[in-house]
């Protein structure tokens, strides 16, 4: 261990040590404008596709022969662009996640099941972090920091001036106020099986826990959208479950695909989010935006994303 002592470099320092590198920088004066706008250790991200490698596999300082600024800049803009496409099709995904929530509890529990503790477990210990986790008090929490937060909303207003009991409004409306983490929670934490089991069905999923799992990854990777972290090559910390597809009017993938996909990568999540987008947008887009997306940008390597050879000819994504 030692200790950190880099001092903080000037725009133009940045730009000398990038030349020293070996990185081509043929307009310093727009280059200069990206810097000021994104910083020089975000950038950085995007950089490490273009750096040497040793023979270790290890990255070194120097940038491999004809690299240039664009390279990077083009990269670091296919990204951004990627997190925006993912993130309209996880809010179509989160939506319809939240109709089917509420609509088949409320008809099981009535109109207020949200506030019935019996229907959720218990508290749980969760070994990793060391904490117990009561989702049933979370949601509650979350409900009535919302409900505090917002009573100029007009659905909040008029409930409170027309009701006293009970002293939050019904699924319908306060449901509307949980994030998608808490539903997520929320199809985790159903007591019966049955409810969760009905929940993932609406989606064309029959197994209850690889639902839970995708719901659990699909929450992660909008985070990273909503947060503008880096999404095309990363390593998911949070890797849904591989689930073999025996609904026939489904399109997914073949069972020895789902044995060799690398689901850590974001493609197998893409796939995921097409597999909603079935249910709940059968004329989406999104296969044919991410397509000119990559037209946009063709130096983009997807096999750094976990894409298979030969997959745009996939029935996935075709």
């Amino acid at each position: 261990m030692k200790t950190y002592n880099k001092p903080a470099l000037t725009i133009d320092q940045q730009i000398e040590l990038l030349e020293r590198r070996g990185l081509s920088i043929p307009d310093k004066v727009r280059t200069k404008k990206h810097l000021s706008n994104v910083s020089y250790y975000r950038m950085s991200a995007y950089m490490l596709p273009f750096r040497v490698l040793d023979s270790n596999g290890i990255h070194q300082d120097q940038f491999v022969i004809g690299t240039s600024w664009d390279d990077i800049y083009n990269l670091y803009k296919f990204d951004r662009e990627l997190r925006l496409l993912v993130f309209d099709a996880i809010e179509r995904i989160e939506i319809a996640l939240r109709a089917q929530i509420i609509y088949q509890l409320s008809h099981k529990y009535g109109s207020h099941w949200q506030d019935d503790p019996s229907i959720f477990k218990g508290p749980q210990y969760n070994r990793r972090t060391g904490k117990t986790y009561n989702v049933f008090q979370d949601i509650q929490h979350h409900i009535m920091e919302q409900f505090t937060a917002n009573k100029k909303a007009t659905f909040i207003e008029h409930y409170l001036n027309t009701y006293d009991n009970p002293p939050t409004p019904p699924s319908w409306m306060s449901v509307e106020l949980l994030y998608f983490s808490e539903l997520s929670k929320i199809c985790q934490n159903l007591s019966n099986r049955s409810d969760r089991t009905d929940i993932a069905k609406a989606f064309g999923v029959k197994d209850d826990v690889i639902f839970c799992s995708w719901l659990h990854t699909i929450n992660y990777v909008r985070n990273i959208c909503a947060h503008h972290a880096r999404l095309w090559n990363i390593v998911l910390d949070i890797i849904p479950t591989k689930y073999t597809n025996k609904d026939p009017d489904k399109i997914w993938l073949t069972s020895s695909e789902v044995q060799t996909v690398q689901s850590s990568k974001i493609y197998y999540t893409l796939c995921i989010i097409l597999f909603f987008l079935q249910t709940v947008n059968p004329k989406t887009n999104f296969k044919m935006h991410f397509k000119e997306l990559l037209a946009k940008y063709p130096n983009v390597n997807v096999g750094n994303m976990g894409f298979p050879s030969g997959w745009e000819n996939h029935p996935l994504w075709k």
